[in-house]
């Protein structure tokens, strides 16, 4: 693994490998930034999960893997477009954040730590309750009081203890208020090392097509968007590529945060904010500054979508075979809305796994598909 140093984007202040505290002292926030020089493309086949690119992510003294990544992607050809469908929802606990998780919990065992907190609208919430079980670390996961109740259940069947605090962002002001020095915030919105691990995506990519031409990704705290943009930078800088992708963000009616940084926003008809997009209900994201820059300097724009073009993307992937949540769907409907000027390889994470919504007359699954 190769050393880095932890830097601060606001003040540039740098930060060695035991440093604890979620964000700089300044308050900005903080990246990991890997030392590439003398490095090269290498993958580790014997390595559990993400940790196969054991080159390109930061030194840590213990690796948490539950075997994430290396998930499949799947080509269809949509009105003329190729698109790469990769599927994110085949991780250990459903979702693309397992990869975050791994060098996030990675690093909380190495700094010794004894609990973690979250704060998660549920998939980042049931992943590190897993990773965390996995390492033997205790979990406290803050939530929205109207998690869907199959993501509920399975952070509670980790073992966490989960507080239910009104709304997405409400959970995240509280779980702030309740760090204290016997704790650590590994919350995926600030951690550093989340982003490295996400930013492997990127690396499966190269991998499976060496290149792409738009990535098409929901948005909410960033860090799958942000893992793109980081992870394709990384082969760029190896001259395995010879540019970045366009990355499209895509947000939801009521959460379109990104809205005022971002210069180009297609927008759907919005009458009222999402129901169905609950993983993407978050509005004080602290890296929204950041995730616009990387849309804007890959070319890249923001969709905004509603829960109708939601409805129908949602019916279109389960007829694919594509076992998702409405949040991934979200993706596809923004892919429906512009694919009129789209050209080339699109590529679109399926973020999450249906199977959380299974089960219930409230479930958004069952009015969809059988309540009708």
């Amino acid at each position: 693994m190769a050393d880095y140093v932890v830097r601060c984007r606001v003040c540039g202040r740098t930060y060695g490998r035991g440093y604890r505290f979620f964000r700089c002292l300044c308050g900005g926030v903080l990246e990991v930034l890997v030392d590439l020089e003398g490095v090269s493309w290498g993958v580790d086949e014997g390595a559990l999960g993400i940790f196969r690119y054991s080159a390109l992510l930061p030194s840590l003294s213990r690796y948490v893997s539950l075997g994430e990544g290396r998930t499949p992607t799947i080509k269809r050809v949509v009105d003329g477009v190729e698109v790469y469908f990769k599927l994110e929802y085949l991780n250990p606990t459903g979702s693309f954040k397992d990869r975050g998780s791994a060098l996030a919990v990675s690093k909380a065992s190495e700094l010794g730590v004894t609990e973690v907190l979250e704060d998660s609208s549920g998939n980042t919430g049931i992943s590190i309750a897993a990773y965390a079980a996995y390492a033997g670390i205790k979990a406290r996961i803050y939530v929205p009081s109207d998690i869907p109740v199959g993501k509920y259940v399975l952070i509670k069947s980790f073992g966490a203890e989960v507080i239910k605090a009104g709304s997405r962002d409400e959970a995240s002001r509280q779980v702030l208020r309740d760090l204290s020095e016997g704790n650590y915030y590994i919350g995926h919105t600030w951690n550093p090392y989340f982003i490295e691990g996400t930013k492997t995506i990127a690396f499966e990519v190269y991998e499976d097509l060496r290149s792409v031409d738009y990535v098409i990704t929901p948005v909410a705290s960033g860090t799958l968007l942000l893992g793109f943009w980081k992870g394709f930078n990384e082969l760029l800088k190896l001259g395995l590529i010879t540019s970045i992708p366009k990355l499209v963000g895509v947000q939801a009616c009521g959460y379109d945060s990104l809205s005022r940084f971002v210069g180009r926003v297609v927008r759907s008809e919005c009458r009222e904010g999402t129901v169905l997009a609950d993983a993407i209900r978050l509005t004080n994201a602290p890296r929204l500054p950041y995730i616009a820059e990387a849309i804007v300097r890959s070319g890249g724009y923001l969709v905004v979508v509603n829960d109708d073009l939601i409805v129908d993307a949602l019916k279109d992937l389960f007829r694919m075979g594509f076992t998702v949540e409405p949040t991934s769907a979200a993706a596809y409907a923004a892919f429906k809305l512009v694919r009129k000027e789209l050209s080339g390889k699109v590529l679109i994470p399926l973020t999450g796994s249906g199977l959380k919504y299974v089960g219930g007359t409230e479930s958004p699954l069952y009015k969809v598909f059988v309540g009708g």
